[in-house]
Order: structure tokens, then sequence, then C-alpha cells
């Protein structure tokens, strides 16, 4: 295979594997989106039989709370219960008391049972025979043996499950009964006394008639803790069946070389639970021919793409080498090379990219040596600074020393603090420097300003020692510093104070740093204004240069440490204004200077 196309035209070569990266893709696509789809009907049906087995659910609670009421309305009448007891003692009542009870007590229970049409039959039967039934309410014991769950021990509150009712012999049987059977019990003088049964009784098949009316792809059981059938039609044996009622809920199994998916919901008013089984093999089947089917749909589009890239590769390739050869010289050394551009097409514009690109590696060549020549001078212009900042240091340093000559000291010690702000400001530095330098240097610069006033401005600071060797942007609190001094205490034109005040919280990864002045304040209206400069969403005005000095420190602490750190100002007339500053803590290492 790979002789013979190494044999082909590079034409249909670059037809052949231009078609083959479009089929490949197309193959994987069009097998997630025929899964997709199938994931989509399986989960569509999950969610239907779901909705079916919550529905039974409902219909099985209502039932069995209807059952449970009549029952206890039943078990609460006391002439029932007084008359029950009375026909076991052997002592039945006189025809005046049978015909007042039947027209007060059964015909009122009557009443109760027609007046639900989701109940069947409620029935009480007497523990003797040969006594006066009184349809449809009281019936003799033997009336009750006639029924298949009469042989079986009676327990108070059981359910009977999916039995045929035959009380008559010349009635229809009706089928698919479930009953709730309570035995009625008299206080006699020693205990408790069981004088008759209570049966209240609906149709199974309309409170779950999907359990009787299977469909040719779901059918519906109840089953007990162990698997075993208790009512509706299974389409599996009862090994099939225990296992089925072992699946998860929703999950999707195997069963007679079919799909089939289990859903399942708990019946705790029967003691059971309910199960559907749905099958899938309608999807499945889908599924295959729609596989079967795209091959030959794929292939028949391969080869019609094939053809038609082979026809569009020819025209391509006239003018192809004629770039390619510009692009050799280019590479050979020849840095004034051009490509030739003739005609139109595909070609053409491949070459006029290539041109392009020519032109872009000379600019660049240029733009590099440009670059190269700039980074010298530079390196020459950061050298002649350096050589004026040693002259600077040195002159000052003469000029103290010509004062401390002449004893006037004070001018030296001014001399000194404004050669240390200097050497701060003019030294270039990167990553940042320690907090303990940046107040170093406000204290020269407070030092330095009340040499130029007649009034004292008092430099208070309370900076917790582990903030000492934080990390902060250089300059980044003194034009913070300055404001004050300018906007508060040279306003006022009096002595008075700044105060810095640092507090940290180590476990939030943060620590402040609080300028306050005592100056004059702002209104709202003003501290509005400065906010929003702070933050860019209104431009600084100049003539105050406040906004302007704030915004610069605002930008150099977010951009070094992000939006979340910054500037927060705080001000009232007459009660100065404080800078809250906001950097991040950081744990000092044994690599910190």
């Amino acid at each position: 295979m790979r002789h013979w196309f190494e044999r082909l035209k590079l034409s249909r070569q670059l037809a052949l594997v231009s078609c083959l990266f479009i089929l490949i893709p197309m193959l994987l696509l069009c097998d997630s989106v025929l899964r997709g789809q199938h994931i989509s009907a399986v989960q569509s049906r999950l969610r239907e039989a779901q909705i079916r087995c919550a529905q039974a659910q409902a219909q099985v609670q209502r039932a069995a709370e209807l059952c449970n009421m009549s029952t206890q309305v039943f078990l609460n009448t006391p002439a029932l219960v007084d008359h029950l007891h009375r026909l076991k003692l052997g002592a039945p009542p006189e025809a005046a008391e049978l015909l007042a009870f039947y027209r007060t007590t059964v015909s009122s229970l009557e009443k109760i049972t027609l007046s639900n049409p989701d109940l069947y039959q409620i029935r009480v039967y007497a523990e003797a025979d040969g006594i006066n039934e009184m349809m449809p309410i009281l019936y003799s014991r033997s009336r009750m043996e006639r029924l298949p769950w009469a042989g079986e021990a009676l327990s108070s509150g059981t359910w009977h499950l999916d039995f045929d009712d035959q009380l008559f012999d010349n009635y229809p049987v009706t089928p698919h009964i479930m009953s709730l059977v309570t035995a009625i019990t008299a206080i006699t003088t020693s205990a408790r006394e069981q004088v008759g049964v209570l049966e209240v009784a609906v149709r199974m098949d309309e409170v779950l008639p999907e359990l009787f009316a299977p469909q040719a792809d779901r059918w519906a059981v109840l089953v007990d803790q162990h698997g075993a059938l208790l009512a509706g039609e299974a389409p599996v044996g009862a090994e099939e069946l225990v296992r089925l009622t072992q699946a998860a809920d929703g999950e999707e199994v195997a069963l007679a070389g079919e799909r089939v998916l289990v859903t399942r919901v708990p019946l705790r008013e029967l003691d059971c639970a309910y199960l559907q089984i749905t099958g899938l093999s309608d999807l499945y089947r889908t599924l295959w021919l729609q596989f079967l089917s795209l091959p030959a749909v794929l292939l028949a589009a391969f080869a019609l793409m094939t053809w038609a890239v082979s026809k569009l590769t020819r025209r391509l390739l006239r003018g192809f080498y004629g770039a390619f050869d510009g692009l050799r010289a280019f590479a050979g050394g020849d840095l004034e090379a051009r490509v030739e551009v003739e005609g139109a097409g595909e070609a053409a514009d491949f070459a006029r990219e290539a041109g392009g690109l020519l032109d872009q590696i000379r600019q660049l060549m240029r733009d590099n040596l440009e670059r190269e020549g700039q980074i010298q001078r530079t390196e020459l212009r950061a050298l002649q600074n350096q050589i004026n900042a040693h002259f600077i240091y040195n002159v000052l340093e003469a000029i103290k020393m010509m004062a401390e000559i002449d004893e006037e000291y004070e001018i030296a010690d001014a001399v000194t603090t404004l050669g240390k702000l200097l050497r701060y400001s003019m030294k270039l530095e990167s990553g940042g420097v320690r907090l303990e330098r940046e107040l170093d240097y406000i204290k020269n610069y407070v030092a330095l300003m009340n040499l130029r006033f007649d009034y004292a401005i008092d430099l208070e600071m309370d900076i917790p020692l582990e903030l000492l060797g934080q990390r902060i942007p250089k300059v980044s609190l003194q034009p913070i510093v300055e404001n004050a001094v300018i906007h508060g205490a040279a306003a006022l034109a009096a002595d008075s104070a700044i105060t810095l005040t640092g507090t940290f919280d180590r476990a939030g990864g943060r620590f402040t740093v609080c300028i306050a002045d005592q100056g004059r304040g702002m209104g709202p209206e003003a501290l509005e204004r400065l906010r929003r400069q702070v933050a860019g969403e209104e431009p600084a005005q100049s003539k105050s240069g406040n906004g302007i000095g704030l915004k610069n420190v605002q930008d150099r602490i977010q951009m070094a440490y992000g939006p979340e750190y910054g500037l927060n100002v705080e001000s009232q007339p007459g009660g100065g204004t404080a800078v809250t500053v906001s950097f991040p803590f950081q744990e000092p290492t044994e690599d910190s200077p």
C-alpha cells in the first residue's frame, strides 16, 4: 500500500489524504451521534418507567390510606362490635332490634361503602353461622371460608393480594381483588376477644392496571423481598425474576438474549415492591440498522470527495513551483529575493502569502537590529545615570562636611537625610522592597518637610514587628503620606500628626497599613469622586494631584498582586482622611533578605 501510494500523482495523494482526514472524523462523529441518540432514547424510556412506577406507588398509597381509614370507621362503631359480640355468645337480638340495627348502623355503614367508588367491598364476617346476614355488610363465618385467604392464620392488618372473589355460587367471579383484613375484638371481663373479621377490598386491576395489561415492550409485577411473584404476569421464570429483582433501579440487563430496563419502587404499605421491565430491543434494532447503513453512505461520499479534490489540486499545483523557487533562493542567502506572482487561484494566493512572509521576516530582522541598538543606548543611559547619582552623592557629602566644619549640624543632618532620600529613590530595584525600608524613606521625607514649614508634623508609627520584613512595591506608601502632608497638615498650617498603623491577618494572608491625617477631610461628594478616580471610573483632576497619586499607587499594587488588594479611602469633614492599603501577607522564609 505504501509503494502504491508513493507512485500516485501529488494531486491524488493530496486528495486521498485530505479525504481520509475528513472521513475519519465523520465516522467518529456519526458514531458519537448514534450512540448519543441511543443513550437519549434509553434515558427517555427510563424516565417514563420511573414516572409510571411513581404513579403506581402513589395509587397504592391512596388505596391503602382509604382502606385504613374505612377500617378505623368500622372498628370505631360500637353498635357493630356489640352486635358481633352477642352473635358469638349465641344470644341474637330480637326482630325489632335487628330491624333497628339494620336501619341505623348497617345502613350508615353501607352508605360509607357506596359513597366511595374506589372501594370494591367492605364486609364484616361474624364468628358464628346461622345468623341474619345483612348484605352487603354483614356475613356469616361460612361466607368468609369461601375466600382464598380464609385458610391462612389471621393476622390483624394483613393485606391479601390478587385473589378471585366468589362469595355466592350464582354470582360471577370478580378477579384481581386485594383486601385489608383486620380482626374485630370486643372487651370482655377477662380480655379482648375476637368477635369478627373485617375485610376492606379494592379492585387491584384498577389500582395497578399495568399488572394485568402487559404491553409488547413492558411488563409489571409485584414481588416480595425474596423476588417471589405476588401479582402480575411475569415474562420470565422464577429464577430470572429473582435476578431481575436483585438488579439496581434503572439498570440495563440481559433477559433471554434481549436487553431490558429494570425499574423498581417499594410499596411499603403492601410489604412488597413494584417491578417494571421495559424492553429495549427496538432501540438496539434501530441503532444497528443505522450503523449498517452508515458505511455505504460514507464510502460513496469518500469516492465523490476524492475525485473533486483531485480535480482542484491539479489546478492548484500549476504555480506552486514558482513560489517554491523564490523561497529556496531566500533560504540560500539572497535576502532580497522576491516571489514572482502570476495568474490567479490557489497557487497565486500561496505565492502572495509566501512573498508577504518574506517581507515580514525582513522587517523582523530590521526590528531586531533596531531593538539591539535601543538596548545598547538604554544601557549607556543607565550607566550615565549611575555616574550622575554618584556625582550627586559626592557633592552632598562635601556639603555635609562643610556644614560640620562650620558647626551647622542641623544643615549637616538635613543633607544626610536628603542623601538617604535620593539614594533610596534613585536606586533601581525589582521585586519590591521591605516595608521597613519604605518606612525609613517616609521618616526621611517627613523630616525634610518639617524643614520647610514653620509648624511641626509629628509622624507616629504603630507597625507590628511581623510586618517589617514584608515586601511591597517601592514608593507605594510615600505618595499617600505626601497627600497627607499637602492636603492635611499644610492645609491647616498648624502642628498636626500623621499616623501609620499596621495590622495583619495571618490566616487570611493579608496585611494593611492605614495612613491617617488630622486635616480638614472632605465631604461625601468629594470622597465619592476621589474613590471613583482611584478605581479608574473617572479621570483624575490634575489640578489637585490627589486622585492622580492615589490612582498610580492603586494601579501598581493591583498589577503586582491582583484586584483584591489596593486602597480604601475614608474621610469626614473636619475629621481628617484615612487611606488603608492592603497587601498580601507572606510568611518569612530562610531565604528572605
